[in-house]
């Protein structure tokens, strides 16, 4: 659960790790996050598994959700066109910090993000969705199989929510830097 990690301390792992996720997010590579970015990134999923329009409207709709619910809302609930960096970690870490948010957070947001990935919508991430979620943040395609088989803890080759869930939880709230799930989005960045 969420509420079972410690507060964050913004240690320059977990910094690291925002960053890999930054860099991800930011489809334009402008710098900046925005709706924008949401919607190049969820094109680039559906044009990767080969998707119909109305599709690629569901991957995108979904993004957008998570745009709206976790990133251009600030923890006093302003919003912002575009985040920038810095703002991005101020945010995330207030949020975090914030045990009530945190755990009301994640129990909207994993299932949401885990929809963005399962595309067909059977209830399990397989290694094709894997890889098109990479290659829609601009991640080498190659780094997904790793990580895939780090979530994919039964060996089913499925990831599950459940599955999802625990690495998603780690990776945002962990500071560890020998955990399991530092790759979750790919090679850390400097």
């Amino acid at each position: 659960m969420p509420v079972e990690y410690p507060p964050l301390t913004g240690s320059e792992h977990w910094k690291r790790k925002m960053r890999t996720v930054f860099r991800a997010l930011d489809s334009n590579h402008d710098g900046r996050l925005s709706r924008e970015d949401m919607v190049l990134s969820g094109k680039r999923a559906a044009q990767y598994l080969g998707l119909n329009e109305d599709q690629t409207e569901a991957i995108v709709k979904l993004r957008l959700h998570i745009w709206k619910a976790t990133i251009e809302k600030n923890p006093k609930g302003e919003t912002a066109e575009e985040v920038t960096f810095d703002a991005f970690i101020q945010n995330r870490i207030l949020a975090f910090n914030d045990m009530k948010a945190r755990q009301e957070l994640f129990s909207r947001v994993i299932p949401v993000e885990f929809n963005t990935m399962d595309t067909d919508g059977d209830g399990k991430i397989s290694p094709k969705e894997h890889a098109a979620y990479f290659h829609s943040l601009n991640i080498p395609t190659e780094h997904s199989k790793k990580i895939f088989d780090v979530m994919d803890t039964n060996k089913n080759g499925y990831i599950s929510v459940k599955e999802f869930g625990e690495a998603h939880r780690d990776f945002w709230l962990g500071e560890d830097p020998n955990s399991k799930y530092n790759e979750f989005l790919g090679p850390l960045v400097d």
